[in-house]
């Protein structure tokens, strides 16, 4: 039985390989379209995804599963929500949109530690 895992993060995280770890191990580093076989040596597998600070949760994938990796769209919408913010407090010298913006990027960066990438089953 083998377990495959394809990355699919488009533009938004096509830059940098990701890396899977097996079992906190690091396997493989995983381009984006770009797919992995392995055979786990349990039923259940803890899989996680990191790239830089940004990673996933950790997820148990079973035998025989086919799982995407793709971006948590909150996490790219908590990302972006930042700029409307920082450009009008920036242009318009607002303070109190700069502080909201500032809040929105420390939000972004503690949420996306951990959840920035996502697992998708394939059925």
């Amino acid at each position: 039985m083998t377990i495959k895992i394809t990355r699919k993060t488009g533009i938004g995280g096509g830059i940098t390989p990701v890396k899977i770890r097996i079992e906190n191990e690091e396997i493989v580093k995983l381009d984006n379209h770009q797919s992995h076989f392995f055979m786990p040596k349990m039923e259940k597998t803890k899989v996680r995804v990191t790239d830089w600070f940004f990673g996933s949760q950790e997820a148990v994938l079973e035998n025989s599963n086919d799982v995407i990796v793709r971006i948590n769209r909150k996490a790219l919408i908590l990302n972006y929500s930042i700029f409307p913010f920082l450009f009008y407090g920036l242009v318009m010298t607002s303070l109190a949109s700069t502080l909201i913006a500032l809040g929105l990027f420390l939000a972004s960066i503690f949420y996306s530690r951990k959840h920035w990438f996502e697992f998708v089953k394939i059925k």
